[in-house]
């Protein structure tokens, strides 16, 4: 099935650097919708206990712009890559949207 709904993200790997432990980070990120339909989010949600994931709810117009919003708790010390998998009208596929850092006490 052809898809006539894009998404150009504006990044999909964040890299957050030094994180406390027990730090609670916002992460953001954005995307436009660069195709000629609406798109909608189906599904966003975090590879672990420790990230929150919020979505816009409704359609993103064609040329609009969005962002999906995630809370991370940094719990263990040591390096981290941890990612956010979203589900939209413009793919079959998950987007897998990735952050990285080195939790420090």
């Amino acid at each position: 099935m052809a898809h006539v709904s894009t998404i150009s993200w504006t990044s999909t790997n964040l890299q957050l650097g030094e994180v406390k432990i027990n730090e609670l980070k916002e992460l953001s990120f954005t995307f436009t919708n660069t195709g000629q339909e609406a798109v909608t989010i189906l599904e966003a949600k975090g590879s672990c206990g420790c990230t929150v994931v919020d979505f816009p709810k409704g359609e993103i117009k064609p040329g609009a712009s969005a962002t999906i919003k995630a809370n991370f708790k940094s719990a263990k010390v040591g390096a981290f890559r941890k990612d956010v998998k979203v589900k939209t009208t413009a793919s079959e596929e998950y987007t897998l949207l990735y952050f990285s850092g080195e939790i420090v006490e």
